[in-house]
């Protein structure tokens, strides 16, 4: 073990298969497939010849080239073709490249020729698994990898064999050898992975280039060394002796390094939010840890009692009944296995607690019969809460439902299919060990794992509490399901709570519009409206940034954010939600109390000399007649007032509240909003293919990422694709400070496409038009979107 080689189980098969191609195909000329001779200097020169010297610059995929590129090359040289793509591909984790498309790359190239040679069984299996998460640049730019690798191989097999010899047994004169290579449009990445794959004792597992420069930025003392390679293995060596273990594994990607040289993504970033959001209306304390730690004790006492020889199978079945943290399925699996065979169960209990719980988990798990919780969701679930008994607060149960579901939220990495027990938990401490973190960041304090644990099942799984209001709900619901939506910033209005809008920005109406990237007019002209009608809708797409402008307009138009509120309907929003209704009090029955819109209409009537605004988002998602109920009347009518409906006192809408709504057009056609709500406002159009909107992304890339204005180009070319206004996409999606290429990637692919391939249901061929790779010319790729490494 050291402090850059990754110590986990699916690691392991991937450095035996790269020690097998150092030594049969490196060191000596034999396939790695088949062992047979092979992988001869002159194979890799024949790749050289008839692939990294003649480039196919036209369309096609990779391995479609390829193809074309090896029609006339040896047999020999298309089988190592093969190898070295599996060489290629080992360092790739699964949610990057899985284990099935790795081996249908390779066998896409054996099929080129008859009788080449595929993975053989015992060096396939590596391929399930892998060591980093790649970036774009490792599909875009496949060619260059492949290139660079064919170059490594034919550099260090043009050299004698004891030259060849000390050259793989010495890390800087490897790193020597390669750097003539061109490494140009992603080749680095290939460098940075043989780095570390021939010398994973040495060189951390870190490919991407932007990090490692960060790496070394931030920890310059120890970044020394004539390389930049070594430079940044001496850096991990000294933070391992940091650690008083100089032999411990770096994780450069985990607590507590990862944030001290990154920052932490928008995602996490929102999470921390949302983690400091449930933990102001969550008693963590007696909701979450004290059960755990009743839990703890009677685990305790069946722990003493098996030790003892004592009569432990009521205590067993007592922990695992009396308990909500592990399913009652695996857990009567668990107990009828103690009824059958009760001395196997105790040794597997006692050594479930004796030993280090790597060794503890994968053997709880050996040690169970066939059919007795054969699924690793519910095996680690009952075998993670069996050991609270040794370490509650260090080591918490591990449940699969909700470190997905927030791994999801996160971006952070999940164990590979194949992964042990140990594997899978000791990722799940790391995920603790980062939200902890970012709690910290956020102003919530933690005390240990178990605090972490209850924070995370709070956050992701806990059900809404019925004083929360609808808009909680509601933001609460969108967070989970993964988009990106923000905790509620609550303002109080009297005794009732608004939602907040943002701080209201002290500029001009021409210097807030240069900030939202829009014409100084078109914010003029819905002003103007506000002014006239008192009633405006925004209306466009879903990213088209009408929320966004009506909030910082709102906070504009009132000076004073404790005078904007906003709400947003659903469909079980109602009229007692909006204006007033009854609701429990605590003391008891049920007490009339004002909505949002009565509570900030009388703070408008008290005071006329200011401008309230009221933002109702997705307007089209309620029941319109329902929310609004007598209001169409004073909506147009604001001189005159009503009865409300359970107050019956009279009740008017004062001028000086603006409501200012907005409603996604490819939701619900605009035509459906019944005339009567249609005359009472205005409605402006968010369209991204013209006007303002269709601005906004190009002055913002030419302002903030003039390296990425290519990305406008190809939105407006996916609009001229759909030529559809209800499927038209937005700037919004963009507009962000960390955008960069391989952003881009990641929001096309899993906030674009999935709702393209809604729209555009039964229609394949106009989805293959609108792949970013069919969208993008080549020439504006940005070639260091290179790697995501482990973020």
């Amino acid at each position: 073990m050291s402090a850059t080689r990754m110590p986990y189980p699916t690691a392991q098969p991937i450095y035996e298969a790269m020690a097998r191609w150092r030594d049969v195909a490196l060191l000596d000329d034999r396939s790695l497939f088949s062992g047979e001779p092979g992988s001869t200097l002159a194979d890799g020169e024949a790749l050289v010849r008839d692939f990294v010297r003649r480039p196919d610059t036209g369309s096609g995929d990779f391995l479609t080239k390829l193809r074309s590129q090896l029609t006339g090359s040896p047999h020999g040289a298309v089988q190592l073709a093969a190898e070295l793509l599996y060489i290629h591909l080992l360092i790739a984790r699964p949610e990057s490249v899985g284990g099935s498309r790795k081996r249908q790359i390779i066998k896409t190239v054996v099929d080129f020729r008859d009788g080449l040679h595929d993975v053989p069984g015992d060096l396939a299996g590596a391929l399930d698994a892998g060591l980093v998460q790649t970036g774009t640049a490792f599909g875009t730019y496949r060619w260059k990898l492949f290139a660079t690798l064919v170059e490594a191989f034919v550099s260090l097999k043009r050299l004698p064999v004891p030259e060849r010899e000390r050259v793989l047994a010495d890390p800087d004169a490897f790193v020597s050898l390669l750097e003539p290579i061109d490494d140009s449009e992603g080749g680095h990445i290939q460098k940075f992975a043989l780095e570390h794959l021939l010398f994973p004792d040495t060189f951390p597992p870190a490919i991407s280039q932007a990090a490692r420069a960060a790496m070394v930025k931030r920890w310059p003392d120890a970044a020394v060394g004539t390389s930049e390679p070594r430079r940044l293995a001496n850096l991990v060596q000294e933070l391992a002796r940091q650690t008083g273990d100089p032999e411990q594994f770096v994780e450069l990607w985990n607590a507590p390094w990862l944030w001290q040289w990154s920052s932490p993504s928008e995602a996490w970033e929102r999470a921390g939010a949302w983690f400091r959001w449930f933990a102001q209306r969550v008693d963590l304390v007696a909701v979450e840890r004290d059960y755990k730690l009743e839990d703890v004790e009677r685990l305790r006492a069946l722990r003493a009692s098996v030790d003892s020889g004592g009569e432990w199978q009521p205590l067993l079945k007592r922990a695992l009944r009396g308990t909500n943290l592990v399913d009652f399925r695996p857990a009567n699996e668990l107990l009828a296995w103690a009824e059958k065979d009760p001395e196997a169960v105790s040794r597997t209990l006692s050594t479930l607690w004796a030993a280090e719980p790597a060794p503890a988990l994968d053997g709880f798990a050996d040690a169970l019969p066939s059919g007795v919780m054969s699924q690793r969701g519910s095996r680690l679930s009952i075998s993670s809460f069996l050991r609270m008994a040794v370490d509650p607060t260090g080591a918490p149960v591990w449940r699969s439902r909700y470190v997905a579901a927030f791994s999801r939220l996160t971006g952070f990495r999940t164990p590979a299919p194949n992964a042990p027990d140990s594997e899978v938990y000791d990722t799940f401490l790391a995920l603790l060990d980062l939200v902890t973190e970012i709690a910290g960041r956020h102003e919530v304090a933690l005390r240990d794992r178990l605090d972490a644990q209850g924070l995370l099942w709070t956050a992701v799984a806990v059900e809404p509490d019925p004083s929360w209001s609808p808009a909680e709900r509601t933001a609460v619901e969108q967070w989970r399901s993964g988009k990106k939506t923000d905790p509620p910033a609550p303002v109080r209005v009297d005794d009732v709570v608004v939602e907040g809008a943002a701080e209201p920005p002290d500029v001009s109406l021409e210097e807030l519009a240069a900030e939202l990237y829009l014409d100084p007019g078109f914010l003029d002209d819905i002003s103007a409206l506000l002014a006239d009608r008192r009633q405006v809708i925004l209306t466009g797409n879903p990213g088209t940034g009408k929320t966004f402008v009506a909030r910082r307009l709102a906070a504009w138009l009132a000076g004073d954010d404790e005078r904007v509120g906003l709400v947003q309907l659903h469909p079980s929003y109602s009229y007692e939600d909006f204006v007033e209704g009854y609701r429990p009090t605590p003391e008891g029955g049920f007490g009339l109390r004002p909505g949002p819109l009565r509570a900030i209409a009388e703070r408008a009537e008290a005071d006329r000399e200011h401008t309230y605004v009221l933002l109702i988002d997705e307007l089209n998602r309620g029941n319109i007649a329902r929310v609004f109920g007598e209001l169409y009347f004073l909506l147009e009518y604001r001189d005159h007032s009503v009865q409300l409906m359970y107050s019956n006192e009279p009740f008017s809408l004062p001028k000086n509240l603006f409501v200012l709504g907005t409603m996604n057009s490819a939701d619900r056609s605009i035509a459906l909003l019944d005339t009567a709500l249609r005359r009472r406002f205005s409605f402006v159009d968010f369209d991204p293919r013209q006007g303002p909107v269709a601005r906004v992304l190009p002055e913002y890339l030419a302002a903030r990422h003039p390296d990425l204005r290519w990305v406008a180009d190809v939105v407006d070319r996916a609009n001229e694709v759909l030529d559809d206004p209800l499927a038209s996409i937005g700037p919004s999606h963009f507009l962000r400070d960390d955008l960069d290429a391989a952003l881009v990637e990641r929001i096309w692919t899993y906030d674009v496409l999935p709702t393209l391939r809604e729209h555009l249901y039964g229609s394949p061929e106009m989805l293959d038009q609108l792949t970013l790779d069919a969208l993008r010319p080549s020439s504006t790729v940005e070639a260091d979107a290179d790697a995501d490494d482990h973020a």
